[in-house]
């Protein structure tokens, strides 16, 4: 019996097996070469080698089935193709193995294998014997064993059908690409390859550096060691081969070079906290997300270790910012959410307290039974946390998170008014995109389905940039046409996103809605507004038992306040959609003068959005929620006071520097004058509150001087470590 036909795909090389935390990992050691087309193993690899995008289509890619970083298609055009077909005066060319892993796929998505045979049987085949295991159609093993004894050597055949698994490379994914690259450039197979979008990134390149050598270049030389692995463990209905890939890959890379806080999001499963972020991403996917924003407004692919901001105008949010937002909300501690005058502190957070807020805020005693048994391993439900939690019972509690707090959050960043209107802006765009040639389809999937591709046009500009600025004459390829062109693509957007928000995009209302989405699309300002959320809901919890099933429409009645917070005028010029703005070319007398928005200044930006809630026309939509309207009252005074006390903070600092000398017994009073009436003319201009009303809410403080102040804030630092 020899191989079954429909294998028409397989590796030959040393098998061997080991174990990690993805259970049990087989593979055979062998290696891919370019040349002449062939019919060998060896030539067909190179073929079979794909990275993930090309395996799966962008719009159908599944948060929790990412298995690899993004591409940096230039580093591999510039770096790796050349030192893989030049020849090194320094010694030879030397790339380590690429590890790639069979999955399962089918009309690329991704599926199960049927499942392995349990007992291998003997075969003749190549005129020797070998043991062989099938998963039905999928692949199939075989090792070397003449007289149905293993042989010493350890040889071994994995065979499989296209049709049903691919090849996907887990580690090397540049190497393979090289590889790639100038595999469809000698054959002229890029049009009919799975990566022919990325054509431009690398055919010149490929075929210039062809060019240079007279076009004679011997590429059967080039050969690179492969590792192809596969999961006997994870085959059969209720298999995870695609989650094992993904352990498999972190074992492979922990060592490597760190990964980005959003490739780390994107494929961890040891934290709660990243899972219920992946589950935002995927509530957004799809053609049923309704009023949801769309995912291409969301960047989640930024390959920087430590970037706090989106790199993409096009985007409104981040992934690490709905990270930062499910710990706020789902891990608090609740006391930052309870006190409306509670920063984040220095140092470690309380786990423990951590988790068991966790579990307040998703019910989980109404979730399990007090010991969860998950495959035969007993959880303690009061343990579980961010760090333990059932493997087994993911799906339950992401669909609790989902149907709760995950649309909740969805809901304030989708259907609040100026985050929707930068939504059907950038929709807007995306339909009016004529995309007449391959540069002006790069700079379309950059914004809108190509992962890692913005990263790349990026890249490739910054390096002709820099060859133009040495001297050179570098040829303007359509990659840094496709860059180039988003900067207009940009100025069409601000059009667009201010004829949405302010209905009008004269080059005036292009300014002050480009001056309100500085701030709009700031961690801060969005991390503020799902405080608000939070602090709320406790807020009701004081009040009453709730039902956790309601968030969702508590989150749509908040919106719809503010909402129409945001409709309404009052006087000459005072759009309320500019409210938040600190632009004072723009507007007179802002709320907003925190100097600086980093993300810890969310707290203040809380207080912004209640007070939004505190006008008249908001609060119709609120009060159903709140019969006793004098604990939100409370709780906006305290939030109030405490933004007062940054900006005669920032007053005080002002005087100092501008009236060096001046003893500060003299510039704390006047710090504090100057911090009072600019918040009394903010909200007598931008929130219905008027003067008297302010000078009896001043009156009520005893606003502490700068250093009573800073006595108070040790003290209080004090209790917190003995806490």
């Amino acid at each position: 019996m020899g191989s079954q036909p429909r294998f028409l795909d397989h590796v030959q090389g040393t098998w061997g097996s080991f174990t990690t935390p993805a259970g049990r990992v087989d593979y055979i050691m062998t290696k891919a070469r370019l040349g002449e087309d062939a019919n060998d193993p060896e030539r067909r690899l190179t073929k079979s080698l794909a990275p993930v995008r090309e395996v799966m289509e962008a719009g159908d890619l599944d948060f929790n089935q990412l298995l690899q970083r993004d591409l940096d298609d230039h580093r591999v055009a510039v770096q790796l193709i050349p030192y893989l077909m030049n020849e090194q005066a320094n010694g030879p060319a030397f790339f380590p193995p690429v590890v790639a892993v069979l999955l399962p796929f089918r009309s690329k998505r991704p599926s199960r294998f049927a499942p392995l045979e349990a007992e291998p049987v003997l075969v003749p085949d190549d005129g020797a014997e070998w043991l062989q295991q099938r998963a039905g159609d999928s692949f199939q093993v075989q090792r070397l064993a003449p007289g149905g004894q293993l042989h010493p050597g350890s040889i071994g055949k994995l065979w499989w059908n296209s049709a049903e698994a691919q090849l996907v490379v887990l580690d090397g994914q540049h190497r393979a690409m090289a590889l790639l690259a100038v595999e469809r450039t000698m054959t002229k197979s890029w049009q009919g390859s799975s990566g022919a979008k990325y054509r431009s990134f690398y055919e010149h390149q490929v075929q210039q550096l062809l060019d240079e050598r007279g076009g004679v270049v011997d590429l059967s030389r080039v050969e690179v060691p492969v590792t192809v692995c596969w999961f006997p463990e994870q085959t059969g209905e209720h298999a995870k081969p695609h989650e094992a890939a993904r352990k498999l890959f972190v074992d492979v890379n922990k060592e490597a070079r760190p990964p980005s806080e959003a490739r780390i999001i994107l494929l961890s499963d040891a934290e709660l906290k990243n899972i219920l972020t992946r589950r935002l991403l995927s509530e957004l996917r799809g053609g049923d997300r309704g009023e949801l924003l769309p995912l291409y407004a969301v960047e989640y692919d930024n390959p920087q270790v430590n970037a706090s901001r989106p790199a993409r105008w096009s985007v409104l949010t981040s992934i690490t910012v709905l990270k930062a937002i499910v710990e706020r909300l789902l891990f608090g501690p609740a006391r930052q959410l309870q006190n409306v005058t509670s920063k984040p502190g220095p140092g470690r957070p309380n786990v423990r307290e951590q988790d068991g807020f966790l579990r307040s805020q998703l019910e989980v005693a109404t979730l399990f039974d007090e010991v969860i048994d998950d495959g035969g391993f007993p959880y303690q439900r009061d343990e579980l946390g961010n760090g333990s939690f059932p493997l087994g019972q993911v799906d339950t509690i992401t669909d609790r998170f989902a149907a709760t707090w995950g649309r909740a959050i969805l809901t304030l960043l989708s259907t609040t008014t100026p985050y929707a209107a930068h939504a059907r802006a950038l929709t807007g765009l995306k339909e009016s995109w004529h995309r007449d040639d391959s540069s002006l389809t790069l700079a379309y999937d950059a914004l809108f389905s190509g992962v890692g591709v913005f990263w790349t046009l990026r890249a490739s500009h910054d390096d002709f940039i820099e060859k133009k600025a040495d001297g050179g004459k570098p040829s303007k390829s359509d990659v840094i046409v496709a860059w180039e062109s988003l900067d207009k693509r940009e100025q069409d957007f601000e059009q667009l996103r201010a004829k949405e928000y302010l209905d009008s995009a004269t080059s005036n209302n292009i300014k002050r809605s480009k001056a309100a989405f500085a701030v709009f699309n700031t961690q801060a300002c969005q991390i503020g507004q799902m405080l608000t959320l939070g602090t709320l809901w406790e807020l009701r919890k004081q009040q009453g038992s709730v039902d956790l099933s309601e968030l969702p429409a508590f989150a749509s009645a908040l919106v719809d306040g503010w909402n129409a917070y945001f409709t309404q005028e009052h006087g000459k010029g005072r759009d309320r959609k500019v409210a938040f703005s600190n632009s004072k070319s723009d507007i007179t007398n802002p709320l907003n003068q925190i100097s600086n928005m980093d993300t810890p200044q969310a707290v203040y930006f809380r207080y912004f959005w209640m007070q939004a809630l505190d006008t008249p026309a908001a609060w119709e939509h609120v009060s159903p929620w709140f019969p006793d309207r004098h604990d939100f009252s409370e709780t906006l005074h305290a939030a109030r006071a405490f933004y007062l006390q940054l900006l005669i903070r920032q007053n005080l600092g002002a005087l100092k520097t501008s009236r060096p000398g001046t003893p500060q017994t003299k510039l704390e009073p006047l710090a504090e004058e100057m911090s009072h009436k600019a918040l009394m003319r903010a909200l007598r201009d931008w929130f219905y509150l008027d003067e008297e009303r302010y000078r009896r809410w001043a009156a009520s403080l005893k606003v502490p001087s700068q250093r009573s102040r800073e006595d108070s804030l040790e003290a209080g630092a004090t209790t917190a470590t003995e806490e």
